[in-house]
């Protein structure tokens, strides 16, 4: 009888014990995931603020050198009105004051080239400004990590023995 009450308590022993550490070993599995899981969580938070931050800056670089060489281009545009206007009244007065017709059509045809080279030389300013290139690209962020499934309870055996239907009801 001894015997027998010895031998139950260690097969008991031996299914509860396994089971234990089974569990245990599993619950310490989960734990060392989750907490690589917390790291990739804060790695990932990481590198998407420098991200952000990155393409920020270069939104603010992008945005400056569109002003830069907008006002560039009204700085030309001011400069070759305020030339055009000058040639304009200078040819006129000339051209008014001109005596006769083979004078006014010499003078008047200088003051196409005069107009013909300061169109020229805005051009070739226009030209020379630096153009700003393509707009940033808004960052693509990486996929968030994933967290480690939780480790599932074993079940308990049922005490009740299972209720199964007989073929012949």
């Amino acid at each position: 009888m001894k015997k027998r009450l010895v031998l139950i308590a260690i097969v008991a022993t031996s299914l509860f014990g396994s089971t234990n550490t089974a569990l245990a070993d599993a619950q310490s599995d989960y734990q060392l995931a989750f907490q690589q899981y917390k790291t990739a969580l804060a790695n990932w938070n990481v590198a998407l603020k420098a991200e952000q931050e990155n393409f920020k800056v270069a939104m603010q670089n992008w945005n400056t050198a569109v002003k830069v060489a907008e006002q560039a281009r009204k700085d030309i545009a001011t400069k070759f009105k305020t030339e055009a206007d000058a040639i304009k009244a200078r040819t006129i007065a000339a051209v008014t004051a001109a005596t006769t017709a083979k004078d006014k059509k010499a003078l008047g045809t200088a003051g196409k080239v005069e107009l013909d080279l300061a169109i020229a030389a805005r051009n070739a300013a226009l030209e020379a400004v630096v153009k700003p290139g393509m707009k940033p690209a808004k960052p693509t962020p990486a996929p968030v990590p994933t967290p480690p499934a939780k480790p599932t309870k074993p079940i308990k055996p049922s005490k009740k023995p299972a209720v199964t239907k007989s073929p012949a009801a």
